[in-house]
């Protein structure tokens, strides 16, 4: 018993005042650092280019693990006597204790880690996990945030990457793919309809010049099947280009005398279900 409390003596350091002090303001810089990034950084990146902004908002995580890590480093020599012996003490009881109290947290906080290096999501990326689509607007510890293309804010722990395919959209860079797709009933000039095609997305006021124009058809059961795909200047412009391309994309067919397809609603729902 005697040897257990002098081992536990040994084992922290003599705490005052002024060490009490020296924590809490620790803590306070280090919380007023990770706050200011979260609010500074998003707001200053709304004003740079897209590739930029990325980069930008890429950086608010790394930045709050390393106030994170750097918070340890100054926190545990105060309160705690480091030594091998007492090292080894130390992880060997918190290792125990976060396994059996914490189990899924802590499986969410490594996948967390993970992410962050492997990057299968960053601050701004148009991502889908399972049903849900939308931009990543927060990257905290144990969870990613994103915002759906209804206004929702959608909470998805980390760990779901160890089961769940993650989609990124635009994985980081300035602009993603968007696709509009067109019916068109068969036996009607398909050269003419690919170039027409083309050139509505080419006078878009959403197209980002420095990325090809391109359109895929194909055959279905009941008609020819037209897939538009061009990219926006901006990620979050892809609605407003898509429903662009597909207006005025409809409004040059018919204007061409270009017939529609009438398609059988169980046909575009399985297409759907396949994309």
């Amino acid at each position: 018993m005697e040897d257990r409390t002098e081992r536990l003596t040994k084992l922290f350091n003599d705490i005052d005042g002024w060490v009490i002090a020296e924590i809490l303001l620790s803590i306070l810089l280090v919380w007023i650092f990770i706050k200011a990034t979260q609010k500074i950084l998003p707001w200053l990146g709304e004003f740079l280019p897209a590739n930029l902004r990325t980069l930008t908002l890429s950086s608010v995580p790394v930045l709050r693990v390393v106030a994170l890590v750097v918070l340890i480093i100054w926190v545990v020599p105060l309160i705690f006597n480091i030594t091998l012996q007492n090292f080894v003490f130390i992880a060997g009881a918190f290792s125990v204790a976060v396994g059996f109290a914490v189990k899924d947290l802590a499986s969410s906080v490594i996948a967390g880690l993970v992410a962050l290096f492997e990057k299968p999501y960053r601050l701004g990326d148009w991502i889908k996990i399972g049903d849900d689509y939308g931009e990543v607007v927060a990257i905290g510890m144990r969870a990613v945030k994103i915002r759906t293309p209804e206004d929702n804010v959608v909470t998805i722990a980390h760990d779901r990457i160890w089961t769940d395919n993650v989609s990124n959209a635009n994985d980081g860079f300035g602009t993603l793919m968007c696709v509009a797709t067109f019916y068109v009933a068969r036996n009607q000039p398909l050269h003419e309809i690919s170039q027409l095609l083309k050139t509505v997305a080419r006078t878009s006021a959403y197209l980002n010049l420095d990325r090809d124009v391109i359109v895929v058809m194909e055959n279905s059961p009941f008609c020819m099947v037209y897939k538009l795909k061009a990219y926006p200047f901006e990620p979050r412009n892809q609605f407003a280009f898509i429903t662009d391309m597909t207006e005025r994309g409809n409004t040059a067919l018919h204007d061409a005398g270009i017939v529609a397809a009438t398609i059988p609603e169980d046909f575009i729902s399985r297409r759907r279900q396949n994309q």
